[in-house]
């Protein structure tokens, strides 16, 4: 642009090109001296020569033009290889590693957070990923969890369940909610908690709005839901369903030796405190 404005207001112009990648434009009008509109060269490689505040098309004078083509030597500042880590990383004998690769590695999948569409997209990837690699080695799932949606939820269960390699849980902190149901469904005798954790089952929560027709449609499948939900709490604790229904008609708090004797853990991992 630059260019074209300088080339359009002189009566004529001359163009000179050299290997210092400058396209130079000289003027002989209205001047004693040429004057020389320095531009940034855009099809030649920038690596080459490093980027410099000093190519923006100011005006220099011929005499300058050695000196900045000196001041273009500046040693070629490279970026570190590699992609910057998602997570924290730790230093191995190869290589800082993210946490999740390690954890990865070693199997083991964490949920650290309430539970939508896009972190069960990822659980479910990992957990193919995991029994396409080997079959007959377990995963186990890290669970510190709110809670989240239900269909969500149901999801990364029925992956749980689809693939080969048995599936434990693991509770740290707080399974609450669906989060509660996650925990419960894992293999039988490899659903565990730490001492401290707490659990949490009730009715699912949801909200209805619209058309009247269509309220009626979203309680009925609100309804289904709980329905669902409570067999499959009485399936995987082996308590009748009445029990069930009367622990999760409303927020029933569970410490882990409450949650073992209830039958939602198989065993509580035993620490200092």
């Amino acid at each position: 642009m630059v260019a074209s404005a300088i080339s359009a207001s002189l009566s004529s112009s001359v163009v000179y090109r050299d290997n210092s990648s400058l396209i130079s434009s000289v003027s002989l009008r209205n001047s004693t001296k040429p004057i020389v509109s320095a531009l940034f060269n855009p099809y030649r490689e920038s690596s080459s020569i490093g980027l410099s505040s000093k190519t923006s098309g100011l005006s220099l004078k011929v005499e300058e033009r050695d000196r900045l083509a000196a001041s273009l030597s500046y040693g070629v500042i490279e970026a570190k290889k590699g992609n910057p880590p998602i997570t924290p990383s730790v230093m191995t004998p190869g290589g800082p590693l993210d946490l999740s690769v390690v954890l990865l590695r070693n199997r083991i999948i964490f949920i650290g957070q309430p539970i939508n569409s896009i972190v069960a997209q990822q659980v479910i990837s990992q957990l193919v990923t995991l029994a396409s690699i080997d079959e007959d080695a377990d995963i186990l799932v890290y669970l510190n969890c709110p809670g989240g949606s239900t269909y969500s939820v149901l999801a990364i269960y029925d992956c749980m369940a689809w693939i080969k390699p048995k599936v434990g849980t693991v509770c740290f902190g707080v399974a609450a909610s669906q989060g509660a149901l996650l925990l419960a469904g894992g293999e039988k005798g490899m659903r565990y908690a730490m001492p401290n954790a707490r659990i949490m089952v009730h009715q699912p929560q949801g909200g209805c709005g619209g058309h009247v027709e269509d309220v009626r449609r979203q309680v009925n499948e609100a309804v289904q839901s709980r329905h669902k939900i409570d067999k499959m709490y009485a399936a995987f604790t082996g308590q009748p369903l009445e029990k069930v229904q009367e622990y999760t008609e409303r927020d029933r708090f569970l410490s882990a030796s409450e949650a073992m004797e209830f039958g939602l853990i198989d065993g509580i991992l035993e620490t200092e405190y």
